[in-house]
């Protein structure tokens, strides 16, 4: 094994340990900030989720690296998952939320263009409309999901409650499960997907989310648990059936473009409720600046 192969399994395993902890909070924090789980058999869950995700549905996501990067080297399949890691450290540190899979697919497109490998636009348009799509189709499903759940769960509030603490159990594990199998699948496939960057990932997931995650799933959860049960069951809900269709399809699709969307669809569901436009604003134009300037960047590497 050559430095290059060495390099890019190390630099899969430093993203998706990355990708772990970050992610962890938006899967199980309503479970955990609502005292269903501990914050440690919350974290065992997530884990469990991304590695069985990953390994079940994860190949899937070679489609893609073929598709917007053909022929693509060990060299430049290192320097996409290297700019991609830290565009997402620089967003993170500044806190403004980044997609590191919109980041991976914009560098993906930059280096084709660049090199004139691009020979598949249609499938570039298919995912870019993807993105466009899912938030829009997002915030309508989960509006009128929450409605239809207050509407058919049990009357009685002991049964309503104990229905609602079992569904957060389980959608926070589908949550989980999704992102292993759409984000945490496009980076493996990045860097290979053969068996040593499948075992290294493993790894990767189970530290990523044990010793990274704490202050964020802390965070979080606790601003989930403001939340009402109907809307985190509804969100969660909605981020996994999207992101799910989106792996059927082979598109890579943010699981916290997903989430950050059903969120906002139950909040304008009731119409008394105050709710504050202005992050969703912020992060739907980071949605906008990852991909593009993660192919800028892209471009500009390839062509020197």
């Amino acid at each position: 094994m050559d430095w290059l192969s060495i390099l890019l399994i190390a630099l899969t395993f430093f993203a998706v340990m990355l990708v772990s902890g970050n992610n962890l909070s938006a899967c199980v924090g309503p479970a955990v900030g609502s005292r269903i789980i501990s914050k440690r058999f919350g974290m065992l869950l997530g884990a469990s989720g991304f590695s069985i995700g990953l390994l079940s549905q994860g190949t899937t996501m070679t489609h893609t690296v073929n598709q917007l990067m053909p022929m693509a080297t060990s060299q430049l399949r290192a320097e996409a998952l290297l700019v991609a890691i830290i565009i997402f450290v620089i967003a993170d540190l500044v806190r403004v939320p980044m997609s590191l899979s919109m980041s991976l697919v914009g560098l993906f497109a930059g280096f084709s263009l660049a090199n004139g490998s691009m020979t598949n636009g249609v499938y570039l348009a298919k995912v870019v409309g993807m993105w466009v799509a899912a938030p829009l189709i997002a915030i309508v499903v989960a509006f009128y999901l929450i409605r239809i759940i207050n509407r058919k769960l049990p009357k009685n509030f002991w049964r309503r409650l104990q229905t609602y603490k079992i569904l957060l159990i389980v959608f926070a594990f589908s949550t989980s499960y999704v992102l292993g199998t759409n984000t945490i699948g496009l980076i493996v496939a990045t860097g290979g997907f053969d068996l040593a960057d499948v075992a290294v990932s493993i790894v990767a997931i189970f530290i990523g989310t044990f010793y990274l995650s704490a202050g964020e799933i802390r965070r979080v959860s606790q601003e989930f648990f403001l939340m009402r049960y109907p809307n985190a069951t509804a969100a969660l809900a909605t981020s996994t059936i999207l992101v799910e269709a989106a792996t059927f399809f082979n598109i890579p699709l943010s699981n916290t473009q997903a989430l950050s969307s059903a969120v906002f669809g139950t909040g304008i569901s009731y119409k008394s409720k105050f709710l504050s436009v202005k992050p969703f604003l912020i992060t739907v134009v980071s949605w906008v600046v990852a991909p593009i300037l993660s192919f800028a960047i892209g471009f500009i590497i390839a062509s020197v």
